[in-house]
């Protein structure tokens, strides 16, 4: 992948000789294109064990990672680099760190996700629990140590079980406050999720926000 310089070839998209050509954020990039595999070469790859799990813990990663896409985007927009996507982060970080060998499967283990990724100050001493009218998130005022600030805001991520519905706050209660509500209508009271937390902080001169990683809270 390599970012376009040449003014005359900004805008183009598709295929030029042995290049390929493709637009992100209205910025061109090209890359190679891949060289054709003999059939003997691709029946070799499906039969390699190591090719064969790596592809099928690539598919999990993918299946497990799309109820979270909203929210993966904005806990890792601090990784956006060129044509790489907070998505690709996300997706490069739980491939290699999130996996649990479960008897002789490997499945991916949801206390390791990270559904942010940076280098803010985490939280500590985060709990979550329901509550009358959703899930109630506290966690210790830790402004001033490292990074932290008293201002930094809460990003909360809850999905559930079976991973089909995600609810979150980007811009929750600010750190010394300790605490955030997170309201839910009647019919996901009674669901069971699994919580994350995590903190950001502002830029005053840029007003992008820098990210701590995510802090998992167990299944409330």
């Amino acid at each position: 992948m390599a970012k376009v310089a040449n003014t005359l070839l900004n805008g183009i998209q598709g295929t030029m000789g042995d290049m390929i050509f493709y637009q992100i954020n209205g910025v061109t990039y090209s890359r190679r294109r891949p060289n054709k595999r003999t059939n003997a070469q691709k029946k070799r790859m499906k039969k390699s064990p190591l090719n064969e799990r790596s592809q099928g813990m690539f598919a999990m990663v993918q299946h497990y990672l799309k109820t979270l896409r909203r929210a993966i985007a904005f806990g890792y927009q601090e990784h956006t680099v060129g044509a790489s996507l907070p998505y690709h982060a996300c997706v490069s970080y739980t491939r290699k760190n999130c996996f649990a060998l479960d008897g002789k499967e490997y499945k991916i283990d949801p206390a390791l996700i990270k559904v942010s990724h940076g280098s803010l100050m985490p939280p500590e001493d985060a709990k979550a629990e329901k509550v009358g009218e959703g899930i109630l998130f506290t966690w210790r005022n830790n402004s001033w140590i490292s990074s932290a600030k008293p201002s930094d805001r809460a990003f909360i991520v809850i999905h559930d079980l079976d991973n089909t519905t995600m609810e979150w706050i980007d811009i929750g209660s600010t750190r010394e406050h300790g605490e955030h509500l997170l309201k839910l209508d009647a019919h996901y009271i009674n669901k069971t999720w699994h919580a994350y937390l995590a903190f950001s902080q502002e830029n005053p001169y840029s007003k992008k926000r820098t990210l701590s990683d995510s802090v998992y809270l167990g299944v409330v």
